[in-house]
């Protein structure tokens, strides 16, 4: 008896999500860790590069030079910018303290708010590799769809290792620190305009000031030296890629997939954890073509939990707005197939995830996550020693892959109506 047709679809996604899992699990054990520019990383890059091509029938490494530890490690120069600007303070001489402590707390705000690229030339550059493949519809190209992911590890966070009900404060109070330092150069200054002599809140401001150092040098030491694992953030997501390439792949014609009109871009990004700076640098490589067709992105990152399924709407603490259209496409497409989702914001401090590039390059583009995105989140293993691919629940695989599957195919089914409507109207 033959098996029904949504019984061998269920079992065909449990496959590609065991997959998947097994490949994150192999690769983690056969390359170590990943941190962007590292061999393990550029060996991840390769194996990666291996498997799109076996499903596309090409695939290239797109290789490209970063600062990759900046984005991690510029909050140490801060520190000692504090320490010297509050020197300024103590010695009396407010104004160029003032000075030199607003410019730190603009260029850090630049630096991690927006992503710019301040600080990276006080760090060494390093080769990091992209992994792109494509996959060419059966008939007129009208329209393309990226699956994106990235293959690089973070450094442990060590704000996450003890209470993380304390996150918040633990980011929060050093730039507290930081900004009042700025502010009480600048108070000083009026109040001692206005008056003409030093104000009376000078002696308190410069004491707690003082505590301050304690609180601004827990970020001198933000990230240890360990390289997490990364299987949830974000390895799973480039082993997905190659499951999504080889559903869509048409194996009578190599290169090609079974949509009719829609180009499928896979793309895992190097370096997304050293502040975007892959998908940056693919979106520079691309941008030709990313502009000659109308083109959607659906990027994959953090996942863990099928019950924390969600779409971003917005990205790099909240400045850059995703495509709100595809987040409710995505939303309806896992709510008919059964999946919980709801939508989601970056909030100011949470970051950055490889769509927001995309979507600063005119791409319809959003992320889908399972982590949690509330203010205040316990039990969290992403940044830390414990994103192994045990804390991934295979239920958020599957989701993710029938979610990525079911979208590309109605956006090419809707193309492919489209257009036959179109030549009906012209007959």
């Amino acid at each position: 008896m033959d098996t029904p047709p949504i019984i061998a679809q269920i079992q065909t996604l449990s496959d590609r999500t065991h997959n998947a899992l097994r490949r994150t699990s192999e690769w983690i054990e056969r390359f170590g860790p990943r941190l962007a520019g590292t061999p393990g990383c550029c060996q991840t890059a390769a194996a990666l590069r291996a498997e799109l091509e076996g499903a596309c029938g090409a695939a290239r490494l797109e290789t490209f030079s970063t600062h990759t530890s900046a984005f991690a490690r510029f909050y140490q120069v801060d520190a000692l910018i504090y320490l010297l600007g509050l020197g300024l303070l103590l010695l009396n001489l407010p104004l160029p303290a003032a000075l030199l402590l607003t410019a730190m707390v603009v260029a850090a705000g630049l630096q991690f708010g927006y992503y710019w690229e301040l600080y990276d030339r006080l760090y060494p550059l390093a080769e990091c590799t992209n992994v792109t493949a494509v996959l060419e519809p059966q008939g007129e190209v009208t329209q393309q769809v990226i699956f994106s992911g990235h293959h690089d590890a973070a450094l442990e966070l060590k704000f996450l290792k003890g209470s993380q009900k304390l996150y918040v404060l633990k980011i929060i109070v050093p730039d507290f620190f930081r900004i009042m330092a700025a502010v009480v150069g600048w108070a000083w200054l009026i109040g001692q305009a206005l008056s003409g002599s030093q104000p009376g809140f000078v002696l308190p401001a410069k004491l707690l000031l003082v505590v301050g150092i304690y609180f601004v040098f827990t970020k001198f030491y933000l990230f240890t030296q360990n390289v997490t694992p990364g299987a949830g953030d974000n390895l799973i997501a480039s082993a997905m890629l190659v499951e999504l390439a080889g559903h869509f792949s048409d194996p009578n014609s190599p290169g090609r997939s079974i949509l009719e009109h829609t180009r499928l871009l896979f793309a895992s990004f190097d370096a997304e954890e050293s502040g975007l700076r892959g998908s940056r640098a693919w979106v520079r490589a691309h941008n030709a073509e990313l502009r000659a067709l109308p083109t959607a992105a659906l990027n994959i990152d953090s996942i863990y939990n099928l019950q924390e399924l969600q779409f971003l709407v917005s990205d790099l603490n909240s400045h850059v707005h995703l495509d709100r259209a595809l987040v409710q496409r995505c939303i309806e497409t896992a709510h008919g197939l059964g999946y919980p989702a709801a939508p989601a914001v970056m909030r100011f401090g949470g970051g950055a995830t490889d769509a927001a590039e995309l979507a600063r390059a005119g791409v319809r583009a959003t992320t889908m996550i399972a982590m949690s995105s509330k203010v205040v989140r316990d039990g969290l293993v992403y940044h830390t020693m414990q994103d192994t691919v045990d804390q991934i629940e295979p239920g958020a695989v599957l989701a993710c892959l029938a979610v990525a599957e079911q979208l590309a195919r109605r956006l090419d089914q809707e193309k492919s109506e489209k257009k036959l409507s179109n030549q009906a109207g012209i007959r």
